[in-house]
């Protein structure tokens, strides 16, 4: 028999599948999916270290799926994740969910889950007394009745937020796992990802093994030196050429992008961009905005999925005499969610600097705000690193007739040649600088930025690296007098 149309054009509902509306809600409409998906990433090193974990299913009939086989038999949980803060009518609303995903699927999920940041104050004591209830449980195993006065006081505040339908569901299935915030942010979800896949002892021997070489050369240093004082720089130097040995022996990707110049370089390319036609260094001349966006940077998207097509690599060894929008760009097609790293030669530092360094912290560093046009859809964002270019930025900005709402300008303490003093200096300031914009842009609740950066090449590329999930960026290069803009960013 032929299914029929119902009146209104609507399909007939299939209970428990997953192409129904609730289960590619996620898929569809992807409200929040930066923040779960930065959490179902921070979380795989930790399913990981389970024995019995087997499946993720991403997106799934909801938002995060995990199959588990234990002695044969197969177990599911199933997560819910918000974004946000969870009120009592939304975790009844989830509840509902729950138990229609339970009922269609019996049998199917042992846990139901519901992930974020935090609760709300009402629900809190439901949280804390679920879990002192649960855990106690363990010790009175033999005497089910001691815990009954907990379960009572327990069901009686789920009765106060109108939750008697689920007081059953709520002891048996669900879940809670809170304190996600950090989440909302790529750079410390980066960080908790570190920290867990370090916990895995797979991965901790691998970064044992790179920094082993530093033990045996400090031996050898204080066995050499008995009697001797030893400062401060030969132990560092020690220190960093031993794992500077042990990095080395890492599998790089070699890249060269030429701009200002077409040269050969110290080491090989496996990749190589030639954009020097484009470039006139004594005159500054720049590709125009509509060559940056339709030509050069397609053309570096093409190298990075030829490079994923074909490598397994994500250390990227860079050479090239670049303009600094090819920084910013560069690093915004390679970015450090991706898991890429940089290695750059940045005169005249001895050391290349790698955009996975450890940031330097506690870092300083100056925010200035000054006021545009109150109806201005932008901000003019300037980097100061090498100097002062607050006079350059406004007078150009001014020129254009197109005023933002607020200028900002950020700094580090000092500005010059040196101010950056390292890779460390280098990554702290590029994620402080997109923690401070993505904070700027949703107060003023804007989407564009127009950035003016005067520093550092390296920087230039660990800052794009950084910059995203914080909208449209349209890039700048200086041309005296003045500026010209280059490529757009779309983070």
């Amino acid at each position: 028999m032929t299914a029929k149309k119902k009146s209104g054009g609507k399909t007939a509902a299939y209970p428990g599948s997953l192409l129904s509306p609730a289960a590619m809600g996620g898929i569809i409409a992807g409200e929040g999916f930066d923040f779960q998906t930065r959490y179902a990433v921070c979380g795989i090193p930790r399913w990981l270290l389970e024995e019995a974990f087997y499946q993720l299913l991403f997106e799934g009939t909801g938002d995060i799926d995990i199959r588990y086989i234990e002695d044969g038999k197969s177990s599911r949980t199933h997560i819910q994740v918000k974004d946000h803060d969870v009120q009592p009518g939304e975790l009844k609303a989830v509840l509902e969910q729950f138990s229609t995903i339970d009922a269609e699927k019996p049998g199917t999920y042992k846990w139901f889950t519901i992930v974020c940041p935090s609760l709300s104050p009402t629900l809190r004591p439901i949280e804390a007394g679920l879990a002192r209830f649960r855990g106690a449980q363990a010790f009175y195993d033999d005497d089910p009745g001691a815990l009954e006065p907990t379960k009572q006081e327990l069901d009686e505040r789920l009765r106060g937020l109108g939750l008697d339908d689920y007081i059953d569901f709520i002891h048996s299935k669900l879940l809670f796992d809170v304190g996600h915030g950090d989440m909302h942010h790529d750079d410390r979800a980066v960080a908790h990802f570190v920290d867990r896949l370090l916990s895995h002892p797979d991965y901790a021997e691998k970064v044992r093994a790179m920094v082993l070489p530093a033990f045996s050369e400090t031996m050898r240093m204080i066995g050499a030196r008995k009697g001797n004082v030893i400062d401060r720089a030969e132990m560092e130097k020690i220190l960093a050429d031993a794992v500077t040995a042990g990095i080395a022996s890492e599998k790089k990707i070699t890249l060269w992008l030429q701009n200002w110049t077409s040269e050969t370089f110290d080491v090989p390319a496996d990749y190589s961009l030639d954009w020097s036609s484009q470039f006139n260094r004594p005159t500054r001349g720049v590709p125009s905005s509509e060559q940056w966006d339709k030509k050069l940077i397609p053309q570096l998207e093409a190298v990075k999925k030829e490079i994923l097509k074909g490598r397994k690599e994500r250390l990227i060894q860079f050479r090239g005499k670049c303009a600094l929008s090819s920084g910013v760009a560069l690093g915004a097609v390679f970015p450090t969610v991706g898991g890429w790293a940089f290695e750059i030669p940045q005169p005249p530092a001895k050391e290349h600097w790698r955009s996975d360094a450890s940031p330097t912290h506690p870092y300083e560093m100056t925010v200035e705000e000054l006021e545009g046009n109150p109806d201005g859809t932008d901000i003019v964002l300037g980097l100061n690193i090498r100097g002062d270019g607050r006079q350059d930025v406004v007078k150009y900005v001014e020129s254009t007739g197109h005023l933002p709402k607020k200028y900002v300008f950020i700094s580090p303490p000092l500005q010059g040649a040196q101010s950056i003093r390292g890779a460390g200096d280098a990554v702290a300031f590029a994620r402080a600088v997109r923690e401070n914009l993505g904070q700027i842009l949703k107060a003023y609740n804007l989407r564009k930025t127009r950035l003016f950066f005067y520093g550092p090449f390296a920087l230039a590329v660990f800052l794009g690296q950084h910059l995203t999930s914080v909208g449209e960026i349209q890039l700048f290069e200086y041309k005296d007098p003045g500026y010209v803009p280059s490529c757009s960013l779309r983070t």
